[in-house]
């Protein structure tokens, strides 16, 4: 039955060919990605966001496939390491833009922002008279500081301002720990503890 309804189709049209199923082409090969020659930034940021100025800070990084690398401002070029930290110390709020560069690929770049404040206050030095006394003995304590808004000495309820320099004076009459503290004008303390023995 099947080879009559061939014979017939093929009487009625010269332009079918035969009864044969249409042959299935293949499916195109995928095309693979073709390599990237272009460097790579895995990391870039900054151990401390915001500091104080003049305050040194870190900016680590780390790069792939690169042969150049560089950071601005001041294009200082740095090796091409997978993870390093280098020092800044910035005076002002400074974006800092870090470059990676392969001879036939474009620069890629990535940036870290540093924010600054006014300096942190900072206790200098502090002496004591003495380290031991007898009960009611004179003790003196005094300090030198740098950027402070103010300077208390406890539990002595001594309450400095803004001077670089200051002493206070106490007779205890059982081992006391003084306790001085520095207070910058963002709020920020810097503390020092010094214990003084009666006997």
């Amino acid at each position: 039955m099947r080879a009559n309804l061939c014979v017939a189709l093929a009487a009625a049209s010269i332009m079918l060919g035969g009864c044969s199923s249409p042959t299935r082409s293949d499916p195109a090969p995928k095309q693979t990605a073709a390599p990237s020659d272009e460097a790579r930034i895995t990391q870039f940021y900054a151990t401390a966001p915001r500091v104080a100025r003049g305050e040194k800070t870190l900016l680590c990084y780390g790069v792939e496939n690169a042969t150049a690398v560089w950071l601005d401002p001041g294009h200082r070029e740095l090796s091409a390491a997978l993870s390093r930290c280098i020092e800044v110390t910035p005076t002002e709020d400074t974006t800092y833009t870090l470059s990676a560069q392969t001879p036939g690929g474009k620069p890629v770049t990535r940036e870290v922002k540093i924010s600054t404040g006014a300096a942190r206050a900072r206790i200098v030095n502090v002496n004591i008279s003495a380290l031991e006394v007898k009960p009611g003995d004179l003790v003196s304590v005094c300090y030198m500081v740098e950027n402070a808004r103010s300077v208390t000495i406890d539990p002595l309820k001594h309450r400095g301002g803004a001077e670089p320099k200051g002493c206070a004076t106490d007779t205890p009459r059982k081992s006391t720990t003084y306790t001085i503290t520095a207070t910058g004008a963002g709020g920020e303390t810097d503390q020092e503890r010094v214990t003084v023995r009666v006997k």
